[in-house]
C-alpha cells in the first residue's frame, strides 16, 4: 500500500509540474502575446529561477512572472522530494520488479493461481515449487506479498474475486486455481469469478464449514476440500494403515527423488493405443507400471487387463522421474 501511495503522489507531483508549466505558457501568450515557443522558453526559465526573458516584460507580465517562480520552484522541489523519497524506499526498484514479473505472468500458460498465501497456501505453492510446476500467488496482504517474491515466487497484490486481478494472473490460460484462503465467503467470490471468466480451468476450493461445501460446487468449484476432514482422516489411516499411507506418500510427494506418479494423455501416435492394458505392460519395457487408465466414462483400474486404451485416455504410471519422463515422451 505504501507503494501505491508514493506512486500517486509521484503522479501529483508531475501534474503540477506541468500544471504550472501549462499556466505559464497560456498566461505570457495571453498577457505579453508572446509566441509559443517564446512562452515556453520563458516559462522554463522562470520556474528554473535562471531568469531569462524572450522579450521585455509589461507590469502585469512581472506579476505574472512572480507567481510563476513561486509555483514553479514549489512544484519542482516537492517533485525533486517525491522522487527522492520513492527512489530510497525503494519503490523505484520494486516498480522494476512488478513489471518485470508482470511480464513473466503475461508468458504463462497452463499454469496454476493460487488464491491466499496462508498456511494451506503456502504449502501449496512450496509443493508446486518442488514439482518444478509454474504458478501465480494472489493476497491481499503485502507483507505477504514480499514474502512470496524474496523466495522466487511470482505474486500478485490485490483481491483474488477481482475480475482485473484475476485476467493479470492470466487466468484465461490457467490450468487450475485453487481458492485456499481462509476465508468460507471469499473462496465462493473467488470461485464464482473464475468460472466466469474461464469456464474451463479446473477449481479447487478450500472449506473451513462442511456447510459450505455445496455453496462452492454451486459457484462453478471441481474439487472442495476440507483441511480438517483431510487432517482427521490422514490420522486415522496412519493408525490403521501406517505402510499404506506411507506408500502413496512415495507416489505423490514432488520432492521425492525415488517413485512418482503422473498422468498422461495419450494421444493417437502412441504406440499403446488399441492395445489392452496387459499387452500395453508387456511392451513397456523402461520399467514404468500402469495403474489405471481414466476414459470418459471414469477411472478403470489396472487390474482390468482386458480393457482397450483409446486415443485421448489418461494412462497413470508409476515410475521415476526419468522412466515418466521417457514415457511422456514417447506417448505423447
Amino acid at each position: 500500500m505504501k507503494q501505491q501511495a508514493s506512486i500517486r503522489h509521484l503522479w501529483i507531483a508531475i501534474s503540477l509540474v506541468l500544471g504550472v508549466l501549462v499556466l505559464g505558457i497560456a498566461g505570457y501568450m495571453l498577457i505579453e502575446h508572446f509566441s509559443f515557443i517564446d512562452a515556453l522558453f520563458t516559462t522554463v526559465d522562470m520556474m528554473s529561477t535562471v531568469g531569462i526573458t524572450a522579450h521585455p516584460l509589461s507590469d502585469y507580465g512581472r506579476l505574472f512572472t512572480i507567481m510563476i517562480i513561486i509555483l514553479g520552484v514549489g512544484s519542482l522541489f516537492y517533485t525533486f522530494g517525491v522522487i527522492m523519497e520513492f527512489i530510497i524506499e525503494g519503490h523505484f526498484s520494486q516498480a522494476i520488479g512488478r513489471r518485470i514479473m508482470d511480464r513473466k505472468i503475461s508468458t504463462l500458460r497452463n499454469h496454476c493461481i493460487i488464491c491466499g498465501f496462508g498456511r494451506v497456501g503456502s504449502r501449496i505453492a512450496d509443493e508446486f515449487a518442488a514439482a518444478r510446476k509454474s504458478f501465480v500467488v494472489i493476497d491481499e496482504n503485502e507483507v505477504t506479498v514480499q514474502r512470496c517474491i524474496q523466495k522466487g515466487y511470482l505474486a500478485l497484490l490485490g483481491n483474488a474475486a477481482s475480475d482485473d486481478i484475476l485476467r493479470e494472473a492470466g487466468i484465461r490460460n490457467a490450468q487450475a486455481l485453487l481458492a485456499a484462503t481462509d476465508q468460507d465467503a471469499n473462496n465462493i467470490y473467488i470461485s464464482l469469478s473464475a468460472r466466469n471468466l474461464n469456464p474451463n480451468v479446473l477449481i479447487v476450493a478450500r472449506a473451513n464449514n462442511d456447510e459450505t461445501v455445496v455453496k462452492l460446487k454451486q459457484a462453478g468449484a471441481d474439487r472442495v476440500l476440507s483441511p480438517y476432514a483431510i487432517g482427521g482422516h490422514r490420522m486415522a489411516n496412519l493408525a490403521l494403515q501406517p505402510n499404506v499411507v506411507d506408500f502413496f506418500d512415495t507416489l505423490i510427494n514432488a520432492g521425492n527423488p525415488g517413485l512418482a506418479i503422473q498422468e498422461v494423455i495419450l494421444t493417437a501416435r502412441s504406440p499403446l493405443i488399441g492395445k489392452s492394458i496387459a499387452d500395453a505392460q508387456n511392451i513397456l519395457t523402461d520399467g514404468t507400471v500402469i495403474l489405471a487408465v481414466k476414459k470418459p466414462g471414469g477411472l478403470v483400474m489396472g487390474s482390468r487387463l482386458e480393457t482397450c486404451i483409446e486415443s485421448g485416455d489418461a494412462a497413470m504410471v508409476v515410475g521415476t522421474p526419468e522412466q515418466l519422463s521417457a514415457f511422456a515422451r514417447k506417448n505423447k
